[in-house]
């Protein structure tokens, strides 16, 4: 089993994101004042049509950069901004000849931050293939194929760059939702799993069940053989859940010495069955680190999601079925009423 289970988890901590959003406002603030400044060069060249266009797009870029100082853009607005200014570079090659090739290169840069990775590949490549045939319109064909090959060289040195940052992100969120202890999801994620697994239950129609359980006495473990013992028998019981729990399921290191196993898809009966079975390789197997050595139980309390009822409620009802585990001798497992 993966070590923190399989739910697909959002972060507060989106990196990529916010460096887009970052990267958006200079570039709608920076492609503003550029154009701007071509506009002023155009009118002293009396190239009044010319300078008019250049001012439209200047001003629609300084719009959109107030407009979405807070979120990023809709991907439809980014691509009239990209056309826009795919336009005026290929005016400017047909007037300028190579000398408007330089415009092509940071219009293709920005279509790396401007676009989500769904469908940034498709405007990657219509971009690529427009200028490609702008430039065998315009330029001598012994320019325009290494022109194309250096633009190729461009677009995939920013697909490693987009695929790196991707990587890196996706271990951000490992490690932010990730117990460093046990290798468990962190107890601050255990609303948002079981939202997202009530949600989907519910929509396919299908059982969802969770244990809580809590080792018995462990703050008389910790106070015997010291927290590192503590830890240990922490991370050892991590690890025997492991063993038993199947890939789909997840578990949350809820508190100090509680665990939550989340099981999407399985009736009460069979998650009462895993529960028996994990609490058998807790107290049946001892935790021992260099010579010390000690048994351990644990209490546990096992409820099925209702339909209509919230994640507030099923943790509130296998609390309690937890609970009575404990008052009525602890080294058990009850089922919610």
């Amino acid at each position: 089993m993966d070590s923190i289970g399989t739910a697909p988890l959002s972060t507060h901590v989106n990196l990529w994101q916010h460096f887009r959003l970052l990267a958006m406002r200079m570039i709608y603030f920076g492609v503003a004042l550029v154009l701007l400044l071509i506009t002023v060069l155009k009118g002293f060249e009396h190239k009044w049509l010319h300078s008019s266009a250049v001012l439209l797009v200047a001003l629609g870029f300084f719009a959109i950069g107030i407009l979405y100082r807070q979120r990023l853009a809709p991907q439809w607005i980014n691509f009239i901004c990209i056309v826009s200014l795919g336009v005026l570079a290929s005016l400017a090659m047909k007037s300028s000849g190579i000398a408007g090739v330089y415009w092509m290169y940071p219009i293709l840069a920005m279509v790396f931050f401007m676009f989500d990775k769904a469908i940034f590949v498709l405007v990657i490549m219509l971009i690529y293939a427009a200028f490609a045939a702008v430039m065998y319109q315009f330029l001598p064909f012994e320019y325009a194929w290494q022109i194309a090959i250096s633009m190729l060289v461009l677009i995939g040195v920013g697909t490693v760059f987009l695929v790196m940052m991707a990587g890196m992100q996706r271990n951000l969120i490992q490690a932010n939702a990730t117990d460093t202890l046990t290798g468990c999801y962190h107890r601050d994620y255990l609303e948002q799993i079981l939202r997202q697994q009530i949600t989907k239950n519910e929509r396919l129609e299908r059982p969802l069940s969770v244990i809580q359980l809590d080792l018995d006495g462990f703050k008389l473990v910790n106070d015997k053989y010291g927290y590192m013992f503590g830890d240990r028998v922490l991370q050892e019981t991590a690890a025997r859940i492991k063993r038993v729990v199947r890939a789909t399921d997840i578990i949350v290191r809820s508190n100090g010495a509680q665990f939550s196993i989340i099981m999407p898809d399985t009736p009460l009966k069979l998650a009462v069955e895993i529960g028996s079975d994990v609490l058998n390789r807790i107290r049946h197997e001892p935790f021992m680190v260099k010579t010390m050595m000690t048994t351990v139980t644990a209490s546990a309390g096992i409820a099925q999601h209702k339909t209509g009822k919230n994640w507030q409620d099923l943790i509130e009802a296998v609390d309690t079925a937890m609970d009575r585990a404990k008052s009525q001798g602890r080294n058990r497992l009850k089922v919610a009423q």
